[in-house]
């Protein structure tokens, strides 16, 4: 007696188990059911007959609660901490401006144990913030809180196989370009992450994005065109690799590799600003301030001193004293 019923306990947990094992389908089957739910559903079709065709098409058969949960939105297998794959990353700002931080001033790799680390390190506490706060929109988890490093950045890191597939360097343009370009709102929050990270504005209002990956900046150029902001001809080297350079904790190193930049035309300085911005408020009051001298000075009445020309007057002695003598006439 006490064999057979240990047996049975056996035979049922067995099957227990077995059930618990099928109840969770692959979240990327759950999704495909969660998207074709929605959509029949939007089409007028019943509980039973979505249920019949959701069986046909995935073999998977749903419950009425199942379908009931997704069509009120109560549950969405979307969310949660894994995405399972590229064709799954819904296109968002929040992704594109990801996407362009880390591009910028993040890293990727893979640990020995296995994990897929994203690295995200930056100076301004207000950007960490926000990118904290955007890439847990895209994952579906809480935001988490920047910590201290040791030489004063604020540092997030973040495990996800998706986004060390899509953001590896090099980077493939191909592959971000789908999410970067899904519509106007998603190329602005691109750029913004990316000259949040990159980008340096002068007190003149001269504003230029740096980087070793020279077709990386003519994709960015290409993508500020489209939203109506001009910029130089093409990437110029900026360092040469091998250049002694002196590092934040004070040593000196050479450079790997070359070092290009792109600058934006100050023709364009106030379209970047209501088209892009900047989330790091030292260098977004620096833009604003330069917006506000502009429209506080004069126009010039003489075309070929040209505010996009400033090392004209530097260059060259005479000019600069004729210049001089014109702005006081103004």
């Amino acid at each position: 007696m006490g064999r057979r019923n240990m047996s049975s306990v056996s035979s049922q947990d067995e099957k227990a188990g077995q059930a618990v094992k099928r109840r969770y389908l692959p979240r990327e089957l759950r999704i495909k059911a969660h998207d074709m739910v929605i959509r029949l559903r939007l089409q007028g079709m019943s509980y039973n007959k979505i249920i019949y065709e959701v069986y046909i098409a995935l073999g998977v058969r749903l419950s009425k609660s199942h379908i009931s949960y997704y069509v009120r939105g109560l549950h969405n297998p979307r969310n949660g901490i894994y995405i399972s794959s590229l064709e799954c990353l819904m296109p968002s700002e929040d992704l594109a401006f990801v996407i362009g931080a880390v591009i910028g001033d993040g890293t990727t790799k893979r640990t020995k144990s296995g994990d897929f680390v994203m690295m995200f390190r930056v100076k301004d506490k207000e950007f960490a913030e926000e990118f904290s706060r955007r890439i847990a929109n895209v994952l579906g988890r809480q935001a988490l809180k920047p910590r201290v490093l040791k030489d004063g950045r604020w540092a997030i890191e973040i495990k996800s196989k998706i986004l060390y597939e899509l953001l590896k360097k090099p980077i493939d343009i191909e592959r971000i370009r789908p999410f970067v370009e899904h519509c106007e709102k998603c190329v602005g929050a691109f750029i913004r992450g990316f000259f949040d990270a990159e980008g340096i504005v002068r007190k003149d209002g001269t504003m230029t994005v740096v980087n070793t990956d020279f077709n990386l900046l003519l994709y960015v150029r290409d993508l500020l065109r489209k939203i109506n902001v001009e910029t130089t001809s093409e990437p110029k080297l900026h360092t040469p690799a091998g250049t002694s350079v002196r590092g934040r904790n004070g040593k000196v190193y050479k450079t790997r590799k070359d070092l290009y930049y792109l600058q934006i035309r100050k023709s364009s300085n106030e379209n970047f600003y209501d088209m892009v911005g900047f989330t790091i408020d030292r260098k977004r009051k620096r833009l604003e301030e330069y917006l506000r001298r502009r429209k506080s000075r004069p126009a010039s009445t003489t075309p070929i001193f040209s505010l996009f020309t400033p090392h004209l007057f530097f260059e060259n002695n005479s000019i600069l004293k004729i210049y001089l003598k014109s702005s006081k006439a103004l």
